[in-house]
């Protein structure tokens, strides 16, 4: 095959279940990148076989690595990959015409997460758009949580999908979530938020009404409602955690229940709206 000029780079985990597919299903790139913090001798042994070059660096955080790995980059073109995620054939196809003939600086494309043995196809998780390959020199990544890149150019749209496999367990979900709520509360606090102990009620039940109604998580069934639930309570922890740095200060909460009652008035506002039950609209309106 003819070179392309792109580069791949994936961020190397202690998990290496995924690792062979993922690498497999972007064979066709011209050079693999794999930083690593601590990689096991299964991921570099997995990577050796791939012909991949492999750099260490300890890990602050996920923006600053895939920058360190972009100043690894030789070639005109990058894809960024995680080891739980694959390219589909379609995908991959796109790409290489994109790369090839297409007149953008960079691609987005949809994300298929599967989460709990399950593609989510609603609840906030598709089509998860991410936009991971750009031209090498267009591209930077920014922000702590959740890092994004920061495109200087053009962005096109590919169709076919990326395959992300995504949590596996309960315990994965909340061990990788809950360090992401202290991250969020740093933030917070970083931009000036001030307490107010109605957002331990207003927020979670906010995050719960977007998941569920908004973005119809209840179309995924009871992994809607599970995922739903959960990002509700790391929407929580967020607001415990900011309360807990500034020392647990006693505060009266006299409009309490004013809040929990705001807070069903939403609920029945979404379940008459979903259900289209025009009795229940108005019975709400008079509230």
């Amino acid at each position: 095959m003819d070179k392309l000029g792109v580069t791949a780079i994936i961020l190397a985990k202690n998990e290496d279940n995924f690792l062979p597919a993922c690498l497999e299903s972007i064979s066709w790139v011209d050079e693999m990148v794999i930083v690593g913090d601590e990689p096991t001798e299964e991921v570099l042994n997995i990577s050796k076989q791939a012909e991949a070059k492999i750099y260490r660096r300890k890990l602050d955080n996920f923006c600053n690595q895939r920058n360190f790995a972009l100043t690894k980059v030789k070639t005109p073109w990058v894809l960024l990959i995680d080891p739980d995620e694959q390219m589909t054939p379609e995908l991959a196809g796109e790409m290489q015409e994109a790369v090839k003939n297409g007149g953008f600086d960079a691609y987005r494309f949809p994300r298929k997460n599967i989460i709990f043995g399950k593609w989510i196809e609603h609840t906030g998780w598709y089509p998860d758009w991410q936009t991971h390959l750009f031209k090498t020199a267009k591209g930077k990544y920014v922000g702590k949580i959740h890092e994004q890149v920061e495109i200087n150019g053009t962005v096109g749209d590919l169709k076919s999908v990326l395959l992300h496999n995504n949590y596996q367990s309960v315990s994965q979900y909340l061990e990788k979530n809950f360090k992401y709520t202290s991250l969020e509360a740093e933030r917070q606090l970083d931009s000036g938020y001030q307490f107010a102990w109605r957002d331990l009620i207003q927020k979670p039940s906010s995050e719960f009404l977007r998941r569920f109604f908004v973005e119809e998580g209840y179309k995924d069934g009871i992994h809607g409602l599970t995922l739903s639930l959960l990002q509700s309570f790391m929407e929580l922890l967020v607001y415990i955690k900011i309360w807990e740095n500034r020392g647990f200060p006693a505060e009266e909460t006299p409009e309490v229940f004013d809040q929990f009652d705001k807070s069903m008035k939403d609920v029945d506002y979404w379940v008459a709206l979903k259900t289209k039950n025009p009795l229940r609209k108005i019975l709400h309106k008079l509230r």
